[in-house]
């Protein structure tokens, strides 16, 4: 339209100079000929002005469409990072999401070689990792919605005892999806909800073995077969409880008591966020286990008899940025025993605790220590080993961890374990890599 323009304005000037020396009549006519063509310049200025108005307003409106867009990525982005309800089964959600963990580990003891706790009984899967190199535990699950009512998940561990390699049923559960009343039932077999640590797959601890406390009154973790309901209240503040009924063939509990309906146990969680950069969550468990013929590692005596086990936990996190972020955890337990033990009767009150904190201090490195005790008190008839020697067992634990990516993570620590009468230095160095689907942890 700018080319019109010059036509016309050339065209004009043209005319004026070929009529120069025309008559009054011809120079009449010239005068209303530029009239016109100087309306219709006018008319073609007044459209060009509107269209470049357009043309603004339309270059605006795409730059407006691509912030908005580039926002709806960054949204999509930050959402995908947490945990999704999974309520509609898609055509995908039926070939099942396959992760797999690999962990190894090194370990060397300046002395000792058999793990034992005064005062009590502990499972068969507890003590420090084995001296020298050893494979540890991988870990292969495959998690789908079955539908858009269920979902089930399968863990297999893979490990190795003695030259020979294990496969192990970890984990094998459906669970709910999008019931009624914020309720979620889960049934198979699945990590007891009792305690903060229990329900986590160890790969995804801060320290490479788990608290003494863990050990002495969960076996390390407790696992079991049975069915949990957990309800989640509509409020701005999480409060969880929930509710177990499981079998009781694991340890604490042993023999499948009460026609396969050994133990049973609530608990409850709430927290809130402190601001934007940090959050806590607190939380309160009990766990009633009748035990029948739950023997010791000697091989040597039983017990059979009642198992309380009552529990407090506390975490706080804080994160500033991907660079820098704080965590400190901690838990207490108090458990009761009455019963029979080998041929005498047995009473007991023990406690243990734990309190760990880990600080990120760099972009890929982090620092942890954590403290452990443990004490007893028990009345027994016949010497066992339940014995505590009048000691209480204590570990102090440092550990440094260098972590490239969220998939891949090297561990080196140092504990002093002062469970027995002669302290023992512990040095293990451990690698953990995931490949595969693996989905968001809870807080």
């Amino acid at each position: 339209m700018k080319t019109h323009l010059i036509v016309f304005t050339i065209l004009t000037a043209g005319l004026q100079f070929w009529t120069q020396p025309a008559s009054a009549d011809t120079t009449t006519e010239l005068a209303e000929l530029r009239d016109m063509l100087i309306a219709v310049q006018t008319e073609y200025q007044a459209r060009i002005a509107v269209l470049e108005r357009r043309l603004n307003s339309a270059e605006k409106r795409v730059v407006d469409a691509n912030d908005l867009a580039t926002q709806s990525l960054r949204l999509s982005e930050e959402v995908a990072s947490y945990p999704q309800p999974q309520s509609v089964a898609s055509a995908a959600d039926f070939n099942p999401a396959i992760g797999v963990i690999f962990s190894a580990t090194h370990g060397k003891f300046t002395a000792g070689d058999e793990f034992r706790l005064p005062g009590f009984q502990t499972g068969a899967e507890t003590g420090p990792v084995p001296e020298g190199f050893g494979l540890g535990e991988s870990e292969i699950n495959l998690k789908a919605s079955v539908d858009d009512k269920f979902l089930a998940s399968l863990t297999i561990a893979v490990g190795s005892a003695d030259g020979e390699t294990e496969l192990e049923l970890e984990e094998a559960f459906v669970q709910s999806l999008a019931m009624p009343f914020h309720l979620t039932i889960t049934a198979g077999r699945f990590f007891s909800g009792a305690g903060y640590l229990n329900g986590f797959h160890r790969h995804v601890d801060d320290f490479v073995d788990r608290p003494l406390s863990y050990q002495a009154f969960l076996g390390g973790q407790y696992l079991d077969d049975g069915v949990q309901l957990r309800w989640l209240a509509p409020t701005n503040q999480f409060i969880e409880v929930g509710a177990e009924l499981m079998r009781g063939e694991t340890f604490p509990a042993a023999g499948a008591g009460r026609s396969g309906k050994a133990v049973y146990s609530v608990f409850a969680k709430t927290g809130a966020d402190l601001g934007p950069n940090s959050a806590w969550q607190a939380g309160f468990s009990y766990l009633n286990a009748a035990v029948e013929g739950r023997p010791d590692t000697t091989g040597v005596d039983e017990f059979s008899g009642d198992s309380r086990l009552y529990g407090l936990d506390f975490v706080y996190k804080w994160r500033a940025s991907r660079i820098r972020s704080f965590k400190l955890q901690g838990e207490y337990f108090f458990r009761h025993e009455s019963g029979r033990y080998g041929e005498g009767s047995y009473r007991g009150d023990q406690t243990g605790w734990y309190l760990q904190a880990v600080h990120q201090f760099r972009p890929n490195w982090s620092l942890g220590y954590r403290r452990d005790q443990l004490s007893a008190n028990n009345r027994v008839s016949v010497s066992s080993i339940l014995d505590d020697m009048g000691m209480n067992p204590t570990r102090d634990s440092i550990l440094i961890e260098w972590r490239n990516s969220e998939f891949s993570k090297v561990r080196m620590q140092y504990s002093q374990d002062q469970s027995t009468q002669f302290a023992v230095d512990q040095f293990v160095i451990q690698y953990i890599m995931s490949i595969g689907a693996h989905g968001a942890h809870q807080f």
